[in-house]
């Protein structure tokens, strides 16, 4: 005799729910960026050790020249762990919502114009030069802090991963309901297998730079986050050694 169906037990054996899925990624997601850490900066700071102990022999030798070479190089490592640490900070706070989206109405040249006084200099040391090209640009409503990280992680990534003597151009349109943005470089570019793993955590690919720089590599997630909380996108177009465009919208906010 064929038995009823029990609805509670067919119910019981359902899989997880949304919450459980969203919290096991979320896991997930926290083990990777440990490991990954982790490992980042076990590398910097041994490169740092390594550094430190062949500079006290080039000193010990009376090598001045080699010595200060060698000074430089740890002074760039050292950077290279410390600015990981600060993206890492910036990442697991807005990860975790405790940076706050604060709406304001903001002149967007002059926006602009104070990331690049700083930037300008680092071009400089590649004779690199940057252009602004801005139609119909005027007020724009969004949060200070992360407009500012968004455009600095991408026009420092276009410095990075582009030649001497070239020109990054940043392009500024206001169109129809949103602002669209283009960092376009005539760099290094990307292969396709490369775009693909650029926003993924547990594949963060770090390259050097055209001149060795380093980065956490961080900043494109930074930039993901920042961009999505105001509700805009993130884009870009790259070919290996022909260059890459970056591109971001933010709708008009109003408020």
């Amino acid at each position: 005799m064929e038995q009823p169906h029990d609805h509670h037990f067919l119910q019981d054996r359902t899989g997880p729910s949304d919450s459980e899925i969203r919290l096991q990624a979320l896991n997930h997601t926290k083990d990777k960026l440990l490991s990954i850490v982790g490992h980042d900066l076990r590398s910097a700071i041994g490169g740092v050790i390594s550094l430190a102990k062949m500079l006290e022999k080039r000193l010990e030798a009376g090598d001045i020249e080699g010595a200060k070479r060698l000074n430089g190089l740890i002074r760039r490592s050292s950077h290279d762990a410390d600015d990981l640490l600060r993206d890492l900070v910036t990442w697991t706070q807005s990860h975790g919502q405790e940076i706050q989206f604060r709406l304001e109405a903001l002149d967007l040249l002059e926006l602009v114009e104070t990331e690049l006084v700083r930037l300008r200099v680092t071009a400089s040391h590649k004779e690199q030069k940057i252009e602004v090209d801005a139609e119909g640009v005027g007020i724009i409503r969004g949060d200070r802090y992360m407009l500012q990280s968004i455009l600095r992680n991408l026009i420092s990534n276009a410095l990075k991963f582009s030649y001497a003597q070239t020109t990054i151009v940043i392009r500024i349109r206001r169109l129809p309901g949103e602002w669209k943005f283009e960092i376009c470089d005539k760099g290094i570019g990307m292969s396709a297998e490369l775009q693909d793993m650029i926003l993924k955590i547990d594949n963060r690919k770090q390259r050097p730079g055209t001149s060795g720089e380093t980065g956490s590599g961080f900043g494109l997630l930074l930039c993901e986050d920042f961009i999505e909380r105001h509700g805009g996108r993130l884009s870009w177009q790259s070919e290996p050694e022909v260059g890459t465009t970056f591109c971001f919208t933010v709708p008009e906010l109003l408020g």
